[in-house]
């Protein structure tokens, strides 16, 4: 199956967990691309679109890209995935926030074509990577929203290759008409 994967991918977790998705897939007509240099969607049968997550939503590129082809997209498989460390998400002072939230975007500009699979993967936080504007925006997560008192972005990292495996093999079992 002729598939193309688009990563919107700040600083590479993302493109990481889309080459393992591709290692994953059980034929070799893959390609594998950054979101800015994608092509149409329109020779492809399989269309995987994953994003990292920044300001409590999937990265607002791989949204774009939908909604700039949506002709190219209809009548296609499609599966979407967001990239986060908050892939459960938490309720707190009455709303809800993280996990699935996340891809929400993403999902309503497929609403013409829903996707056979969907899911949130867990990514990294890398500090020596970071830009000045997201450092501080982690910064102020930290100690402002979480209460920490700390001086540095601590490095985490929960991105884990069998969670992408098998998160293909559900993309997968879908694909054959399973549930």
């Amino acid at each position: 199956m002729k598939t193309l994967i688009i990563c919107a991918s700040r600083y590479g977790s993302t493109m990481e967990i889309g080459h393992w998705i591709a290692q994953r897939l059980p034929w070799n007509n893959v390609d594998i691309f950054r979101v800015e240099k994608a092509p149409e969607p329109d020779k492809y049968e399989l269309i995987i679109l994953g994003g990292g997550v920044y300001n409590e939503q999937v990265n607002k590129r791989i949204v774009q890209y939908v909604k700039t082809h949506p002709a190219g997209l209809s009548e296609k498989k499609i599966v979407a995935f967001a990239v986060c460390l908050d892939t459960c998400g938490v309720y707190m002072k009455g709303k809800f926030f993280g996990g699935w939230l996340y891809l929400k975007p993403l999902l309503e500009a497929l609403e013409t074509c829903p996707p056979v699979y969907a899911g949130v993967l867990s990514g990294e936080i890398n500090p020596k990577t970071l830009s000045d504007k997201d450092r501080g925006l982690l910064m102020h997560f930290y100690n402002k929203i979480l209460k920490r008192d700390i001086d540095e972005v601590p490095y985490r990292t929960l991105m884990n290759k069998p969670e992408v495996w098998k998160f293909v093999e559900k993309i997968l079992v879908r694909l054959k008409g399973q549930f």
